[in-house]
């Protein structure tokens, strides 16, 4: 009996030590892991106009909440690329519960690894903060195709403009959704 919580408690701290571990190590080499509350995914993707069977890239995806808030709400696809082994198992294993697993797919790695599809996404959905943005805004607006949207939740680019915008909250605070595309 003794042995049995002995061992359930030290692969409860593992867990935890690898969860927090990797959600550390991904906010030190990048953004931090914040999830978006559902309305203002949808009120992101009602500004993209995403319509079903559009092809929606989520770049840092975390938990693949907003992928799966599109698949479901907009009967969209997706891809997600998180860099922390944390975020990409829970993504698949959120994208399975939630039976989506033949809509989206759910890639470990940089967001480098997104750019085969990047050219033939509709819609690239960003939640990253403007450090980061400032980062990969000559990248990402080079790999996109011309047809492609990018979203930008609460934070923005610094050499394009936004071509739309709407109010939305996110962690309990207003902020905006900002829709850019290829000049």
């Amino acid at each position: 009996m003794i042995l049995t919580i002995l061992i359930l408690v030290s692969l409860t701290l593992l867990i935890t030590i690898f969860w927090q571990g990797s959600l550390l190590i991904a906010t030190m080499i990048g953004s931090p892991v914040v999830y978006s509350y559902r309305g203002a995914v949808i009120d992101s993707m009602n500004l993209a106009k995403a319509k079903q069977g559009d092809l929606v890239i989520d770049l840092g995806c975390g938990s693949a909440r907003t992928l799966i808030t599109a698949a479901q709400k907009f009967g969209v696809k997706g891809v997600g690329v998180d860099r922390s082994l944390y975020c990409y198992l829970r993504s698949l294993m959120n994208v399975w519960l939630s039976g989506n697993k033949d809509n989206i797919k759910i890639i470990w790695g940089d967001f480098s690894k997104a750019e085969p599809y990047l050219k033939k996404a509709d819609i690239v959905y960003l939640y990253l903060l403007n450090t980061t943005l400032k980062q990969i805004e000559d990248w990402i607006f080079s790999s996109i195709g011309d047809k492609t949207k990018i979203v930008s939740l609460a934070f923005y680019f610094e050499k394009h403009k936004p071509i739309a915008d709407i109010n939305t909250f996110t962690l309990g605070k207003e902020t905006k959704a900002r829709l850019y595309a290829k000049a």
